[in-house]
């Protein structure tokens, strides 16, 4: 089962939901049941990409809406470019025959609000006997049975399907199926309905609905249509996506007469309908309307082409504009040609007072590469520009809605319409500017990193351990007391330990030469104990401990340490040798000075 809610939302546009959304919340504050009925039903649920048009029906009387909607001749201009028109009716027809209306919204919508009713012709080809009726009733006096169906609009039970003709099921065979034996004899414009639908859709009459056509088209019932009748088909064919294929199918079967006498003579051109279509099919929302009924005109003389615009346009206004597309086309094609439209913002300003049907004719009308790209960048640009306008941003800097505001959105619009605004920064410096807002003061540069000394690390100090940690203490402890004492006091003199220190890289040198003053050197050259006790000296290192030699190993770099190991290797060589032989103790230096 569809869910008819996520229908409306997702497949009719933003405006035709607005102007839907409108009417129902007035409906239900004047406690009245509203349905959306007709041709918009079909087409949610036949799946069409537009939905032409929005039929509703009331139980009830249609003016207690129709008096609540707003009027756009009673809304005070835009005061700014910027500024989105407010919905409301533009133009309205109402037919107290029918209790109906007519309605055209700002947003370019059309709707169309009944009474539930229900309808019994004296005489094929007249207006019916109207009287109020429930909305079932009102469903079975409709044409077909694809148009037959309802979605409910109340509040209480908005969504829900009413079809008691099985329309849907219909739509599922592709098939136009009308509700009774004398539906074409009662009202002939319904020959025309069929036709054209059959064609938009691709939809076949059933059997017993063809054998009542072709009883109809052969009793010549088309020729009585009223001229209101003949007005409104026209309309509706002038509302179709490719309405030039319907009227060359009409004037085949010479069903165009029916209609107007003077179409059927006329040479149409078809081809002009073909560019119509192929240029605005690009564009969402546009109307062809007036274009479509200027191309069936042109070819007539002037009282018959005013003649079919009073009949079809009605509207005053549409009437007058359809009548000067050919002369107002040619003024703004020069103006758009010139230096005065060499800037968008120009151009904007030259084209927002037109009408947008006057620039859809002018677009299909010239041949000028430079206007149809002037005007597509009003058509198509333009809107995403201002739909991206910085309100909030304007705002936030505590500007409230108003006159002002909306004079500062029109400035920023041109700047950005010219391309001089290019960053977020640039922006808020515009936007502070036009509302006389002062700069903040520049944030202060950062402080400088400080500079900091380098220290080297200093080594970390162990206290000696006992047994055989005693060998693993610091280097430079073990040659200080660990010196044979059988040697003679001048052999550790030569390399002493302060000369192999001093040594180190040129950054460290000077304070290797302030630790070379306690040295262990003078403890060297005191007079060594017998040769007798060489392994005792080196089994106690505890008391060798307590001289600092923290203060010399901590200072000098860690290089210098390892002269310091080759001196404690010559312990196991002191052994009984002539004096006069140099000690072991300088060849580890030499290998030092080789790394």
């Amino acid at each position: 089962m569809s869910d008819y809610n996520f229908l409306m939302e997702s497949r009719l546009s933003p405006e035709q939901y607005a102007v839907l959304g409108l009417i129902s919340r007035l409906a239900a504050e004047q406690g009245l049941n509203l349905y959306l009925v007709g041709g918009a039903v079909r087409d949610l649920i036949y799946g069409q990409q537009v939905v032409h048009d929005l039929d509703f029906a009331v139980e009830g009387s249609p003016q207690r809406i129709l008096r609540l909607l707003p009027s756009a001749h009673s809304l005070k201009p835009a005061r700014s470019p910027a500024a989105e028109p407010p919905l409301a009716v533009e133009y309205q027809v109402f037919d107290e025959h029918c209790s109906s209306a007519e309605m055209r919204f700002t947003s370019g919508v059309r709707a169309e609000l009944a009474m539930c009713r229900e309808e019994s012709f004296l005489r094929p080809g007249q207006r019916p006997e109207v009287r109020p009726a429930p909305v079932f009733e009102d469903l079975k006096r409709r044409d077909f049975s694809i148009n037959a169906m309802a979605v409910s609009l109340h509040p209480n039970s908005r969504g829900l399907l009413l079809d008691p003709t099985n329309g849907a099921g219909d739509i599922e065979r592709r098939e136009l199926r009308a509700l009774h034996s004398r539906s074409f004899l009662e009202d002939p414009v319904r020959i025309y309905r069929l036709l054209r639908l059959g064609m938009r859709l691709d939809f076949k009459p059933d059997e017993r609905t063809q054998r009542w056509l072709d009883a109809a088209l052969e009793a010549g019932v088309w020729e009585r249509l009223e001229p209101d009748q003949q007005a409104r088909e026209l309309a509706a064919i002038l509302h179709e996506g490719n309405p030039g294929r319907v009227l060359k199918m009409l004037a085949e079967r010479k069903l165009l007469q029916g209609l107007d006498q003077k179409l059927a003579s006329a040479h149409l051109p078809y081809d002009r309908f073909t560019r119509i279509r192929s240029i605005l099919q690009h564009a969402p929302g546009a109307d062809p309307f007036l274009l479509n009924f200027h191309c069936l005109v042109e070819k007539l003389h002037g009282e018959h082409t005013t003649r079919l615009a009073k009949r079809i346009l009605g509207d005053a206004k549409s009437i007058k504009l359809t009548l000067s597309f050919d002369e107002e086309a040619r003024k703004l094609e020069r103006l758009l040609s010139g230096a005065r439209a060499s800037l968008h913002s120009q151009v904007y300003t030259l084209l927002a007072p037109q009408p947008e049907p006057l620039l859809w004719f002018l677009l299909t009308h010239t041949a000028r590469p430079k206007v149809q790209n002037r005007i597509k960048s009003y058509l198509f640009k333009f809107p995403q520009i201002r739909a991206s306008l910085p309100r909030g941003e304007l705002q936030a800097l505590g500007i409230k809605p108003g006159p002002e505001f909306e004079r500062i959105m029109g400035r920023v619009f041109a700047l950005q319409l010219d391309g001089k605004i290019k960053s977020h920064q640039q922006l808020m410096k515009e936007l502070r500017a036009l509302a006389g807002i002062k700069e903040p003061p520049p944030a202060p540069p950062p402080p400088p990193p400080k500079k900091t000394k380098e220290v080297p690390p200093a080594p970390p100090t162990h206290p000696p351990k006992k047994g055989k940690g005693a060998a693993a203490a610091p280097p430079p402890e073990a040659p200080a007391k660990a010196a044979p004492k059988g040697a003679t006091p001048q052999v550790p003199a030569k390399p002493t330990p302060a000369k192999i220190v001093a040594q180190p890289p040129a950054p460290a040198a000077k304070p290797a030469k302030a630790t070379a003053k306690p040295t262990p050197a003078k403890i060297v050259a005191q007079p060594p104990a017998p040769a007798a006790k060489p392994a005792k000296a080196i089994a106690k290192p505890l008391p060798a401990a307590k001289p600092t030699p923290a203060k010399i190993v901590a200072q000098p770099p860690t290089p210098a340490a390892k002269p310091a190991k080759a001196i404690a290797k010559p312990l196991p060589a002191a052994k009984p040798e002539p004096a006069k032989k140099p000690p072991r103790a300088g060849k580890p230096a030499k290998k030092h000075k080789k790394r």
